[in-house]
């Protein structure tokens, strides 16, 4: 009776843990895991071919009721009974470092992804950026921040092997800078020099970045180049800042157990506004994480930052938001829209920050079966609208064209049509744009397209209020016009910026550099 008893009792238990579980599963769409910080696998739908078997076993892996709960225990177990980190996105390296366990971060650490041929891409992308800003005076540093790996090699995992016969990225990208002639700090050595006095990159918390004190010291070299640069602009100094140390009992994107004090800046007299949400439901953009915007009418003087950055720089525009008088973050996956965000911020300096992580894993990619690249970060084939500088008084006897801004019919002497398809941001009139200031997109926008009457190749700009030109055009408007078929061109003014002006559209030819007149586009209060 008593071994009967064990039996259903067992029978009993093994059901519960074959039925509990499903009965508890997450379907919740859109669910992110707190133990590895990943997007939880989505419902794949019903196939009776089963040919999304592997969809649907992945769905039930990710989903299954106690899943978090389970992956938690088995890995503290580890950790206290064997210091063993069984993590899914960190490990163990030497005296309890806990290091970054992704594949192309490993592979980067043994110098066995340094793709020369990419990174030569990417060097001349910064070197065509460079020159493109340097033709419109606006300075340009390029940083890239070292990974933990490289800063603290000594305790990184012993089983793990360098090959000293490949160059390391960070390496490799010094010797292409050194001579292209672009401004750029890779802070390796004085980060090393700087951790003898104190530690610039966590033991345990946040793995994947520097700690705040190693971003002091990086961004200290920035204004270093700053201070060159601009004489109206103040020091970053430490006097301005409040330097604490929190406590940290979790890691920072995964739900594992630490125990670590970290440091901390804050401003201790912060001025600035945050202007964040004033662009940001107008403005274009491939990836909107980290965007923030900071305006400081107090700061001394008139410059205005743009900085491109990841998650290594997405937090410290406390560092700038006192320091100049507009400050602009954001995400470097917009690299195809460098030019839309100057034409539409009018920067002072443009600083571009990847971190090698991203070079060794996203930007580099994978290699198919084939041996071909599998990367959506494709800097080849960079593409700027050259600056333009004319006078506002455009020739009108050269300017023969036709449009639709008020149906006119097209000449027959004309040398280039237009087309305005849409406005944003101001009601049109015919060729008066009337400008509420209180309601309305922040950014009032023109859309068009050109079309060559001739044969030739024309480029767009507009004269703002007969002072500033903008190029009309961006790489990534350039990718869409040769995916539809013909030029478009865009036109891009904060609401802020707009006086009762004229907006002056014209088409140069790339042959002869013969300006030629679209439209004058008069600004309006209404």
């Amino acid at each position: 009776m008593k071994n009967k008893l064990t039996n259903i009792i067992f029978i009993l238990s093994f059901l519960a843990c074959m039925i509990v579980p499903a009965i508890f599963m997450n379907t919740k769409e859109m669910q992110i895991s707190e133990i590895d910080n990943k997007l939880l696998a989505e419902w794949p739908g019903l196939d009776l071919t089963l040919q999304n078997n592997t969809e649907v076993e992945a769905y039930l892996n990710d989903r299954v009721g106690f899943r978090e709960q389970a992956i938690e225990a088995y890995t503290v177990l580890n950790d206290k009974l064997f210091h063993v980190m069984v993590h899914p996105l960190f490990m163990y390296g030497k005296e309890g470092h806990i290091y970054y366990k992704d594949p192309t971060y490993i592979k980067g650490y043994q110098h066995m992804n340094t793709d020369e041929a990419y990174l030569d891409t990417f060097a001349d992308f910064l070197k065509k950026t460079n020159d493109y800003l340097e033709e419109k005076d606006i300075r340009f540093l390029y940083f890239l921040c070292p990974d933990k790996k490289t800063i603290y090699p000594e305790y990184f995992p012993a089983s793990i092997h360098v090959n000293d016969a490949n160059p390391g990225i960070t390496d490799y990208m010094k010797e292409k800078l050194d001579v292209s002639g672009i401004d750029y700090i890779i802070p390796v050595d004085e980060l090393k020099a700087a951790k003898s006095e104190k530690v610039v990159y966590n033991r345990l918390y946040d793995a994947t970045h520097w700690n705040e004190d190693g971003a002091f010291v990086g961004h200290k070299l920035i204004d270093k180049k700053i201070q060159e640069y601009f004489d109206d602009v103040k020091p970053l100094t430490e006097d301005d800042y409040d330097r604490e140390t929190v406590h940290r009992d979790t890691l920072d994107v995964a739900k594992f157990t630490i125990d670590e004090d970290i440091p901390h800046y804050s401003l201790k007299t912060d001025l600035s506004n945050d202007m964040t949400t004033y662009l940001y439901d107008s403005m274009e953009y491939e990836d909107n994480t980290f965007y923030s915007h900071f305006v400081d009418p107090e700061c001394g003087n008139n410059r205005v930052l743009l900085v491109f950055c990841d998650s290594y720089f997405g937090n410290y525009h406390k560092f700038y938001q006192d320091r100049f008088k507009e400050v602009y973050f954001v995400h470097w996956h917009n690299y195809k829209y460098l030019q839309y965000y100057v034409n539409l911020f009018f920067p002072d300096m443009v600083i571009y920050e990847t971190a090698e992580r991203s070079i060794a894993g996203e930007m580099i990619g994978e290699r198919d079966e084939d041996g071909k690249r599998i990367s959506t970060i494709e800097y080849e084939g960079v593409y700027y609208e050259e600056p333009y500088y004319i006078s506002a008084d455009v020739d009108k006897e050269a300017a023969r064209t036709y449009g639709s801004t008020d149906g006119i019919e097209p000449d027959a002497a004309a040398h280039v049509g237009y087309v305005i398809t849409e406005v944003r941001g101001v009601e049109r009139d015919g060729t008066t744009l009337l400008l509420n200031v209180n309601e309305g997109s922040n950014v009032i926008k023109i859309n068009g397209y050109v079309e060559s009457l001739d044969g030739d190749e024309y480029d767009v700009y507009a004269n703002i209020g007969g002072e500033q030109w903008v190029e009309c055009n961006f790489w990534k408007l350039k990718e869409l016009s040769d995916e539809a078929g013909f030029d478009q061109f865009s036109v891009n003014l904060q609401r802020r910026y707009a006086y009762e002006e004229t907006i002056t559209l014209v088409a140069v030819s790339r042959s002869t550099g013969k300006v030629y007149l679209l439209d004058d586009l008069d600004i309006k209060y209404v």
